[in-house]
C-alpha cells in the first residue's frame, strides 16, 4: 500500500481563501491523503467554512491563538500519515503535488526534503525564483519553502517547529534536519502557487517591524546553530564574505542582521575594522 501523506493547513481568519487552498488539495492525484485542518483561534467565519467540510479524511482541530508554528505542530501531533506537507491557507496546489513527490520518495528513501517549484498569483503573477539548493548558500539563506513532502518521524523526533520563532520558523526546522544529514531534492516543475494578495502594501512602520523581527529571528538562528554554520566554514568573517557576495543581501533589508550579529560581539572599534567602515 503506498504511504499515507498528512496535509496540515494552519488556518486564521481565512475566510476569503481558506476554500480555494481546501478545494485544490481535494484535487490531489495522489489518493492515500488526509488533511488536518487546524484553526488558530479565528475570528470570522473560517471555523464554520471548514467545519462543512469535515469527514473519514478530513479532520479540523482547533485551538486557542497560538500562531502557525503551533498550528503546524499540534496538527502533525495528531496526523496518521507517514509523511507531512504544510500548505498555507491562502496558497493552492496543482492536482499531481503529493503524488510528483512522493516518487521522489519511492526513487530515493534517503530524502528528508522533497519541493516542487512555485508560482505567484492574484497580485503578482510569474514563478517564483527559488535557487538550487547548495548547502552553504542554503546557511546564508534560505531557498526552501514552507510547503516539502517531509517525513513525519523526523519532525516529530525534532520536536516540530520552534514556537519562539515568528518569522523564517520553517528554515530553522529545516536546518535542524539538514544537520542530521537529510537529503533535499527540488523537482523542477512549478506545483505550488503562492498567494500575494490584492492590497497588500506595507507601511514604513509596517516594514520596519518587519525587518525588526527578520533580525532577531536570524540571529536567533546563527545562534541556536552557532556550531553546525563553524563546521561548514561560515564563521563569522566567512559569512561576512558571503553575505556580501549575495547580491541579494546588497540591499539593506538583508544586510542588518549579521551587522547586529557581528556589533554584538565586538567592542564598535573592531566592528568598525571588520566591516571596514
Amino acid at each position: 500500500m503506498i504511504p499515507k501523506v498528512s496535509i496540515i493547513i494552519p488556518c486564521f481568519n481565512a475566510e476569503a481563501t481558506i476554500k480555494e487552498t481546501i478545494e485544490s488539495v481535494l484535487k490531489q492525484s495522489y489518493k492515500n491523503i488526509e488533511i488536518i485542518i487546524v484553526d488558530d483561534g479565528s475570528t470570522d467565519n473560517s471555523f464554520e467554512l471548514v467545519c462543512a467540510y469535515q469527514n473519514d479524511f478530513v479532520k479540523i482541530l482547533s485551538q486557542q491563538n497560538a500562531g502557525p508554528s503551533a498550528a503546524r505542530n499540534y496538527g502533525a501531533s495528531q496526523a496518521i500519515g507517514t509523511y507531512l506537507c504544510f500548505i498555507d491557507s491562502d496558497d493552492k496546489i496543482y492536482p499531481e503535488f503529493i503524488e510528483t513527490c512522493m516518487e521522489a520518495y519511492s526513487e530515493n528513501p534517503k530524502l528528508e526534503i522533497v519541493y516542487p517549484e512555485a508560482e505567484f498569483f492574484e497580485r503578482k503573477s510569474g514563478k517564483w525564483d527559488l535557487s538550487e539548493f547548495s548547502l552553504k548558500q542554503f546557511l546564508v539563506d534560505n531557498c526552501i519553502p514552507i510547503y516539502p513532502v517531509i517525513k513525519k518521524d523526523t519532525f516529530l523526533n525534532l520536536g516540530g517547529f520552534d514556537c519562539h520563532l515568528k518569522y523564517i520558523e520553517d528554515w530553522e526546522l529545516w536546518i535542524r534536519i539538514v544537520k542530521q544529514g537529510g537529503e533535499v531534492k527540488k523537482i523542477n516543475k512549478i506545483l505550488y502557487q503562492y498567494r500575494k494578495h490584492i492590497g497588500e502594501n506595507k507601511s514604513l512602520t509596517d516594514l520596519n517591524e518587519i525587518e525588526n523581527v527578520s533580525d532577531k529571528s536570524r540571529l536567533y538562528i546563527y545562534n541556536k546553530h552557532y556550531d553546525f554554520y563553524r563546521l561548514n566554514g561560515l564563521g563569522i568573517s566567512t559569512l561576512i564574505t558571503s553575505v556580501n557576495d549575495n547580491t541579494k543581501y546588497k540591499k539593506k533589508y538583508y544586510n542588518t542582521w549579521y551587522r547586529k550579529l557581528i556589533y554584538t560581539m565586538f567592542k564598535p572599534k573592531k566592528y568598525k575594522q571588520l566591516m571596514g567602515e
